[in-house]
C-alpha cells in the first residue's frame, strides 16, 4: 500500500472518513479508497465433464480449483476468463453466460469481486496443465474434487442449480 500521497507526496495519515478508517493526506484532499481486486472463475465444460486444476501456486498450492484469475486493467472480464483458461488448462473456450457475481475478503484484508462464467471447451483434446497447475482433470460434477476456494464452490453450486432449473 502507498504510504505517501500520490498527489503531493506527503506521508499519509489514518483518518476517519464516512465511518471508515482510511489513509488520507494531511496536506491536500487525497484519500486512498481501497478498491477490490476483480477476478474471474470459469466452469469449463467438455462432453466428458468439467475441467478442474490442481494448483501449482499459492494460495492453495496442491489443492483443486476451477480455472480463473485476476482481470487485467485492459480486458473485459469475459476475455479474462478465456485467457485464464488458455493459461491454466491449455484450452480455448467459448465463454457463455454469467453464472454469478461474488464478493469476499482475502486473508490480507483486501476485498475481491469474482465474476463466474460458464464456458465450453472448444477442443477437449487440448486440455493440459498450464504453468499454474500441477495437473488437470475432467470430471462429472458428482466426481469433482474438493475445491479449495469457497467462491469456486459457490460458483459450481450456482451453475449446477441453474442447470437443474433450466428446461431440457
Amino acid at each position: 500500500m502507498a504510504r505517501y500521497c500520490l498527489e503531493c507526496g506527503h506521508e499519509l495519515e489514518s483518518r476517519e472518513i464516512e465511518r471508515r478508517l482510511l489513509d488520507a493526506c494531511p496536506a491536500c484532499a487525497y484519500v486512498r479508497w481501497p478498491d477490490p481486486k476483480l477476478v474471474t472463475i470459469t466452469v469449463a465444460e467438455t462432453p466428458a465433464g468439467l475441467v478442474f486444476g490442481r494448483r501449482a501456486i499459492e494460495p492453495g498450492y496442491g489443492l483443486w480449483c476451477l480455472p480463473g484469475g485476476f482481470v487485467n486493467d485492459d480486458e473485459h472480464p469475459a476475455e479474462s476468463a478465456a485467457r485464464e483458461c488458455a493459461e491454466e488448462i491449455g484450452a480455448e473456450v467459448e465463454v457463455g453466460r454469467l453464472i454469478g457475481i461474488y464478493h469476499t475478503m482475502r486473508r490480507d484484508g483486501q476485498g475481491m469481486v469474482a465474476l463466474a462464467y460458464e464456458a465450453r471447451v472448444v477442443d477437449p483434446g487440448a486440455v493440459t496443465a498450464g504453468h499454474e497447475m500441477l495437473e488437470v482433470v475432467v470430471a462429472t460434477p458428482d466426481q469433482a474434487p474438493e475445491l479449495v476456494f469457497p467462491l469456486h464452490r459457490r460458483a459450481l453450486s450456482d451453475w449446477l442449480l441453474a442447470r437443474e432449473q433450466s428446461p431440457a
